[in-house]
């Protein structure tokens, strides 16, 4: 038999999450650099505030990831706790599942700027951490 560990769920959530937000931002950083090296070597003001302008349009969309990426993990915690309480194997998997669902249904209010996470039929990240969040409890463990 296998458990779902809510604390193993969470905390992959969180780095996965994380980790999207870090390498969104890296990436954004790098375009802002280009961006700057254009910005630094043009004269016409006007063509400058058009780079100021692209720059900060990067700075906003790495705020927006950064806030999603946090929303959607204290979405997570939020459902657990208020339905399950705090205990490492409060949920199981079906609970875990149907909060999952949820959310998928609610992402658009809750993380917009990651949406694809649940849309794409291609991004298997939740699921893959869903699938990865059971053990086998040692033999005498109590389920």
């Amino acid at each position: 038999m296998m458990v779902f560990s809510t604390d193993k769920f969470m905390a992959e959530i969180g780095k996965r999450l994380t980790q999207i937000a870090d390498d969104f931002i890296d990436n954004m950083c790098d375009d802002a650099c280009i961006v700057s090296r254009r910005l630094i070597d043009e004269t016409n003001n006007d063509k400058c505030l058009v780079h100021m302008d692209e720059i900060s349009t990067l700075a906003e969309m790495c705020t927006n990831m950064k806030h999603d990426c946090k929303a959607l993990e204290n979405a997570f915690a939020g459902m657990f706790r208020r339905e399950h309480g705090s205990g490492k194997e409060a949920a199981t998997g079906l609970d875990a599942m149907r909060i999952i669902t949820e959310i998928s249904n609610d992402i658009n209010k809750i993380a917009p700027h990651i949406s694809w996470l649940f849309e794409d039929d291609d991004c298997n990240i939740i699921q893959n951490i869903y699938n990865s969040s059971f053990f086998a409890p040692a033999e005498g463990q109590p389920v």
